[in-house]
């Protein structure tokens, strides 16, 4: 079993990308004998939204309100983790963390406690990174510095060269990911997913 963990703030496109990424996933596996792909949805609120089109796309989806994927000890999603593995150990674990989560706290205790490879794909919205960056410009740090692959989406939205500055800008403080120019509302080409999968 391996994890990925899909980072990134509200509105950046994440279940989009989640769509694309866990029907890859899916059609790589081919026919199986197991589950290829389940999905650790993280609820800030008490509705689920996005679980209802992951369900709808058939794919496992498991919700995660109580508790938080964003904290450093993670314990619901620890435990959730763990029955997951026990209980159904899908070749796939896919974590959508919420827009305020720190995704490599949440890496780093997942690693240590079930010693199994962990990844991470990290969202950026080209279309509001401006403002964001000029509000909170540490914690979009913290979300990107240690992602696998950052995806800068909605790149339709803005200039070229605008795109390519914040592509620049990630690579000053994450110089090992890989990152994309994107716009999740088309098909990702299969060469994006090589850095994680």
């Amino acid at each position: 079993m391996k994890v990925l963990i899909l980072g990134g703030f509200l509105g950046s496109g994440k279940t989009t990308v989640l769509l694309q990424l866990a029907s890859k996933l899916v059609k790589d596996a081919g026919e199986t004998d197991g589950t290829t792909v389940m999905i650790i949805e993280n609820e800030i609120g008490e509705v689920g939204v996005d679980d209802k089109i992951l369900k709808a796309q058939g794919l496992m989806v498991k919700e995660l309100f109580a508790g938080c994927a964003c904290c450093t000890s993670g314990g619901d999603l620890l435990q959730d983790i763990g029955e997951i593995q026990k209980t159904v150990n899908p070749k796939w674990v896919i974590v959508e963390a919420t827009g305020v989560a720190y995704p490599r706290a949440i890496k780093e205790s997942v690693e240590s406690n079930f010693k199994i490879p962990v990844g991470i794909v990290s969202v950026a919205d080209a279309s509001r990174w401006q403002r964001l960056w000029n509000a909170m410009s540490q914690l979009i740090i913290a979300q990107l510095d240690c992602a696998d692959l950052v995806l800068v989406n909605k790149v339709d939205l803005v200039e070229d060269k605008f795109a390519d500055d914040v592509a620049s800008l990630i690579h000053t403080f994450n110089p090992n990911a890989e990152v994309h120019k994107i716009t999740a509302k088309e098909s990702l080409g299969d060469e994006i997913w090589s850095k994680v999968l």
